[in-house]
C-alpha cells in the first residue's frame, strides 16, 4: 500500500537519526483491527516482524494503549519494547518492572462500586459490557442491539454515576472509559517514555481521541525545543471521529496504512549497522 507524501516525510524525519528516535504505537484500531469482542483483537499479519526490526534499529519502540499493560504486552508479544497500559497509568520501560501510578490505587474501591452499580441498574441496556482493566474500566456498547439507546444510557445516567463517584469519564469509538481522576493520559505516558529513552525525535501512530493526547504532548515537546521532530500520524478511515484528523500531522488508511508506514520506516532506517541500537 502506498502512503501519502506527508506521512512519508514524518517517517523519514524519524529515520534521520534512528538511535535517538522513539516510535510510539497504539494497539486497537491502529495495528490490530477493531473487533466485536476486545479479547479477540490480534496484530495484523506481518506487524510483529516489522516491530522487531524497528526495535533493533530505533532508540525505543513503545506501545501506549488503553488496555491493561499485561494484556497489551502479551498481545504484542515482542520483547525489548516499552509499554504503557491503561492510558499511561501503568508504565514499563525497557528492561524494567511495570509500575502503577501511586494516585491510581486509592480509586480501586470506587471502580468496583461503579461496576456493581451498573450491573444492578434496572434500566441497563442489553449488550453493554464492562471490561475491567485493573486501573480503569472500559464500557463497550459495540455489541448492543440498539447502539443509540446504549450510548444515550451511558452518556446520561451511567456517566453521571461515574462523575458522582469522583471518577473521570472519557470517550472513544463505541467505548466509555471510567478512570481515576488523575492528570495521567497517553500524553503524559508519551512524554515519560520519550524522555526515558533520551530521544530527540518521536512519532506516535494512533486512531482515536485518546491518542490525540499523545499527539498534543509530542507537539508541545517539539515546540519547546525538547524534540527536533514530534510527529502525529492518524491511522484512520473516512469515518474517523470529526476533528480527529486535524489534530494529526498526516494520515494513513486504518491498520493497513499503519502497517505500510512501519514497512516504510524499516526501509528508511536500513540495517542496524546504519544507525540505531
Amino acid at each position: 500500500m502506498e502512503i501519502p507524501a506527508d506521512a512519508r516525510r514524518l517517517l523519514d524525519a524519524l529515520a534521520a537519526d534512528p538511535a535517538r528516535a522513539a516510535l510510539l504505537l497504539d494497539f486497537d484500531g491502529t495495528l490490530a483491527p477493531i473487533v466485536s469482542r476486545p479479547q479477540d483483537a490480534r496484530l495484523l499479519d506481518g506487524a510483529r516482524e516489522l516491530i522487531e526490526a524497528l526495535r533493533d534499529r530505533l532508540g525505543v519502540v513503545a506501545f501506549i494503549s488503553g488496555r491493561g499493560l499485561r494484556d497489551v504486552r502479551e498481545r504484542v508479544g515482542v520483547p525489548g519494547l516499552a509499554y504503557a497500559g491503561n492510558h499511561g497509568m501503568e508504565i514499563q520501560r525497557v528492561g524494567e518492572e511495570p509500575a502503577v501510578a501511586e494516585a491510581v490505587s486509592a480509586w480501586r474501591p470506587a471502580l468496583d462500586e461503579y461496576a456493581a452499580g451498573q450491573a444492578a441498574d434496572p434500566a441497563a441496556v442489553p449488550g453493554v459490557e464492562i471490561e475491567d482493566k485493573g486501573a480503569t474500566l472500559s464500557v463497550h456498547w459495540r455489541n448492543a442491539p440498539d447502539p443509540g439507546a446504549a450510548h444515550a444510557w451511558l452518556e446520561g445516567p451511567r456517566a453521571a454515576a461515574a462523575r458522582d463517584a469522583g471518577l473521570a469519564v472519557t470517550w472513544g469509538r463505541m467505548v466509555m472509559e471510567v478512570r481515576p481522576p488523575t492528570a495521567i493520559d497517553k500524553g503524559t505516558a508519551a512524554r515519560e517514555l520519550v524522555a526515558a529513552a533520551g530521544a530527540r525525535a518521536a512519532l506516535h501512530i494512533g486512531d482515536d481521541w485518546t491518542d490525540a493526547d499523545a499527539w498534543r504532548e509530542l507537539h508541545a515537546m517539539r515546540d519547546a525545543g525538547e524534540l527536533t521532530t514530534g510527529g502525529a500520524l492518524a491511522a484512520v478511515f473516512d469515518d474517523a471521529p470529526p476533528g480527529l484528523v486535524a489534530r494529526a500531522d498526516a494520515r494513513v488508511d486504518g491498520p493497513a496504512g499503519a502497517l505500510a508506514a512501519l514497512a516504510h520506516l524499516v526501509r528508511a532506517v536500513g540495517s542496524p549497522d546504519a544507525g540505531g541500537r
